[in-house]
């Protein structure tokens, strides 16, 4: 028997207000009302309302993420997932991007997968996590599923999907409400 595809909507979080320039990883920063009101009508203008209607939706437990997946999934509940976290950027989490050393960011771009950057998560680790979320989401959940998310995350889905590489994986500009879909067999 072979099992039905799968859909798994991989969505970014709204832009957050007064984050300017600062690395702000697992930080919970703050995003305004019209922000996740303006992000949930251009999600729902790509992803159909029966297919949000009917969806699992899953979401990093970060509120800027948990606000707009509540209101995807509403009046259900979307289920917080640790496993959708976005990387954890260690010593350099609320620092300003310009005040990390030079040294450190050359280190992490000569190699994206394993390099920890402020000694916090590889990419390979986030990596891990999202392969331990899909897996259990295949066990438990079937048809379309919409995953809240960060940048970090859906860089790493593309990648272990095939559809990035390399330093594209972390070059690739992922948008604030973009949806990303992968349709898994």
């Amino acid at each position: 028997m072979v099992a039905a595809p799968m859909q798994v909507y991989l969505v970014r979080h709204p832009q957050p207000s007064g984050i300017g320039g600062l690395c702000y990883g697992r930080l919970d920063v703050a995003v305004e009302p019209q922000a996740i009101h303006s992000t949930a009508e251009s999600v729902g203008s790509e992803i159909s309302a029966q297919t949000l209607s009917s969806a699992r939706v899953y979401s990093s437990p970060s509120l800027r993420c948990l606000e707009l997946a509540r209101r995807l999934a509403s009046p259900r509940r979307p289920t917080a997932a640790e496993d959708l976290m976005e990387m954890s950027f260690g010593d350099w989490e609320g620092l300003a991007w310009d005040a990390v050393p030079r040294e450190q960011l050359d280190a992490w771009a000569g190699d994206v997968w394993n390099y920890r950057p402020g000694g916090g998560e590889s990419a390979e680790m986030v990596a891990e996590r999202w392969l331990r979320w899909l897996n259990q989401v295949r066990r438990t959940d079937g048809g379309a599923i919409v995953a809240v998310t960060h940048a970090g995350v859906i860089r790493v889905a593309l990648a272990r999907a095939g559809r990035l590489n390399g330093l594209s994986a972390i070059e690739t500009p992922i948008p604030f409400g973009s949806v990303h879909r992968l349709d898994l067999a």
